[in-house]
């Protein structure tokens, strides 16, 4: 399934890329959202040119009728941005689950403001019932990006 998603940073792009290729922002966005003690970096490497930072995370597992006792999940999310062309990548590995997600990512300026835009494919390898579990994970997923694109706008404060 094809999923886009914008989120909106009132800053240039030079700012908000600034901000995206720093492992700093990534933990306390995510100290933020609720997932403190919850995730470990296990990689972040970041030159000139590009920018890159694989983390782990404990989700909870979002199902019908399971509320706040829903399992939790390890999912590692790899993100890379090319800092030149400000265009990246984003693969999401959901452990144990029969799910592929990914997406292409750019930003772009419009007026003083920045537009990044995520252009998902979510594939989930169940056969016929497929099609609802990536219709739940893109809700899902549009549910979450509000809350972590506020988080991000409170922290843009330390880069410009």
């Amino acid at each position: 399934m094809k999923h886009e998603m914008k989120a909106r940073y009132p800053a240039p792009s030079s700012v908000v890329m600034k901000m995206f290729a720093d492992r700093d922002f990534h933990t306390r966005k995510l100290e933020a959202t609720g997932y403190s003690g919850k995730y470990q970096v296990l990689n972040c490497v970041g030159d000139a040119n590009s920018f890159s930072i694989r983390i782990e995370r404990k989700v909870p597992v979002s199902m019908p009728g399971m509320g706040k006792n829903a399992p939790e999940s390890t999912v590692v999310n790899d993100e890379t941005w090319s800092l030149a062309s400000k265009t990246g990548r984003v693969v999401v590995e959901l452990k144990g689950m029969p799910l592929e997600m990914s997406c292409v990512t750019s930003m772009k300026d419009e007026g003083k403001d920045c537009v990044v835009t995520y252009q998902w494919e979510v594939k989930s390898k169940i056969p016929l019932v497929g099609g609802t579990i990536e219709k739940m994970v893109v809700n899902d997923m549009d549910k979450k990006a509000e809350e972590e694109t506020q988080a991000a706008i409170a922290l843009l404060k330390n880069y410009r």
